[in-house]
């Protein structure tokens, strides 16, 4: 290996440096809700950050969207203390340290709760929540849907990239519309009889090998099965009462190599505009 001199050596140490001041730290370069970060200041990467008090949190009176994201919060606490917040309806609590869902019995108001990328295990608490339109907990470490009866205005719930084995505890959320299941470990379609408001499911990347138990939902416009191990066309006619059924993504399936795959898929579906990726050319 070439040996570089002193005078290159500098060189590139400027260069790294430059380059450092240039691309920043991204969180550094943005608002943080305390105020300005001033960006040169050392953040100090050789040290692991440390968790926001949230007793050391101000927000407006009348904030509606609080953005607590990337803070390391490892419990939901301090929120109770902030009475001002009457109007609080959208809390974003991503990418933290949450292990538990707690302390949100005051908050009686909120719309949308966004605890995604958390490490989540038990699906709790949420009783107060009744008027929540939607319900983010992807990636976090769920195994169970359940403890969702009394979040029957819910009409978006977003559960990807968990451990849930199975479909069910959905009974009570009639107004469910979208529902986001992909990349668990779920093996069967179930547990949707009263979920007859979907139009989006979104079951991807998980062990199921049927297309099943989805001849109710007749209001499907999106239907996403994508990523797992579908082998006969048959199955199709669980979607053959959607009558405005859209969008289909069946790619990575076995029967995705039965040609002609798309036309399979669209003389069944006349409705359908788009399979996988791409839109129907007429």
């Amino acid at each position: 290996m070439a040996s570089l001199s002193v005078g290159e050596l500098q060189e590139m140490e400027v260069d790294r440096r430059g380059e450092s001041e240039e691309s920043g730290d991204d969180e550094t370069r943005t608002k943080s809700i305390n105020g300005d970060v001033d960006p040169s200041q050392p953040t100090g990467t050789s040290k692991e950050e440390s968790p926001v008090d949230m007793d050391t949190i101000t927000l407006e009176p009348e904030e509606e969207d609080v953005d607590l994201v990337h803070l390391l919060i490892g419990k939901i606490e301090g929120l109770e203390n902030l009475e001002e917040l009457t109007t609080l309806k959208k809390p974003f609590l991503v990418h933290n340290k949450v292990t538990a869902i707690s302390n949100l019995d005051h908050l009686t108001g909120l719309e949308m709760l966004e605890l995604g990328s958390n490490r989540i295990m038990v699906i709790e608490n949420l009783d107060a929540l009744s008027s929540s339109q939607s319900l983010f907990l992807g990636t976090n470490e769920t195994t169970k849907l359940h403890n969702l009866k009394s979040l029957h205005n819910l009409t978006v719930l977003s559960v990807q990239s968990n451990w849930i084995t199975k479909i069910g505890g959905l009974q009570n959320l009639i107004n469910l519309k979208e529902l986001n299941l992909s990349h668990n470990v779920v093996k069967v379609i179930e547990g949707l009889e009263n979920d007859k408001k979907l139009t989006t499911l979104d079951d991807a990347a998980n062990r199921v090998k049927k297309i099943e138990n989805i001849s109710h939902l007749t209001e499907l416009q999106e239907f996403w099965m994508n990523d797992i191990q579908i082998d006969t066309w048959s199955d199709h006619d669980e979607l053959k009462n959607a009558q405005s059924l859209e969008t289909v993504y069946l790619e990575l399936n076995p029967l995705q190599k039965d040609l002609p795959y798309r036309r399979k898929i669209m003389l069944p579906l006349p409705s359908v505009r788009q399979i996988d990726a791409t839109f129907i050319r007429f």
